[in-house]
């Protein structure tokens, strides 16, 4: 996998409205733009291309660009951050599970009936159990993405796509990347959303393969491999905030 591009700022302007994007460059040709769940827009533009030329490009998408960040706005608030104590719940493949807490000098979090069971050591050492239930969640990753990547792929190669291979880890403010090296990256927090949402950000970047931006050519291959992929984003970003 290559390294994150070097990261820029770049202001885009559409008619009264202002909003401070990253800049970031990329050896791909594409201008790409993405408005993040948190409401950052992302610019990814080509190494040798001139600011202004950005700009210009960017402002032209301007009427998507702030609908995106209004849609946005009008979600409901972020969930409060996890204590990882008895009684709050959290989400697993979409979903809701009460948390359970118990002491056992066998660590372990298994799942029983409505509840998610954390056994630790010191049950009161929050961060010692969140580290417990971080290791479960990456071990439910590993497992359902490989299931559902393995699905989702086979009309990408039917259509002639080298099979990618598939990277599981921690990422900051995506669901997913497709690498130019031909790696669908996806981020291990995924696993709180439903199967249905995890196939649509493995087709989103699958589809990246063929379109490096989100231009008509991705837009209409992604509503031919997933005619209903915009409920599903909506759905997806509404979910996991």
């Amino acid at each position: 996998m290559t390294g994150r591009p070097a990261s820029e700022q770049i202001e885009i302007c559409w008619g009264e409205r202002r909003v401070i994007a990253e800049l970031l460059r990329t050896d791909r040709r594409a201008l790409r733009i993405d408005v993040r769940p948190t409401g950052e827009v992302a610019i990814f533009a080509p190494a040798g291309e001139e600011i202004d030329e950005i700009q210009s490009r960017a402002r032209r998408k301007g009427a998507w660009i702030f609908a995106q960040i209004d849609t946005i706005s009008q979600r409901p608030k972020v969930t409060p951050k996890r204590r990882f104590i008895s009684g709050e719940t959290h989400l697993l493949l979409g979903r809701q599970y009460r948390l359970s807490i118990e002491q056992s000098d066998d660590p372990h979090v298994r799942l029983e009936g409505g509840r998610l069971v954390i056994c630790a050591r010191a049950p009161d050492d929050q961060p010692h159990c969140r580290r417990l239930l971080q290791t479960f969640y990456k071990l439910r990753a590993r497992e359902v993405f490989r299931q559902r990547f393995e699905i989702v792929v086979e009309p990408f190669v039917r259509k002639g796509l080298k099979r990618p291979s598939l990277v599981i880890r921690p990422m900051s403010k995506r669901w997913g990347s497709f690498t130019p090296g031909g790696r669908v990256v996806l981020n291990v927090d995924l696993v709180r959303a439903s199967p249905r949402l995890i196939d649509y950000v493995i087709c989103h970047e699958l589809a990246h393969a063929f379109y490096p931006d989100h231009g008509e050519g991705w837009r209409a291959l992604l509503e031919t491999m997933m005619p209903d992929w915009e409920e599903r984003k909506e759905r997806l970003e509404a979910a996991l905030r």
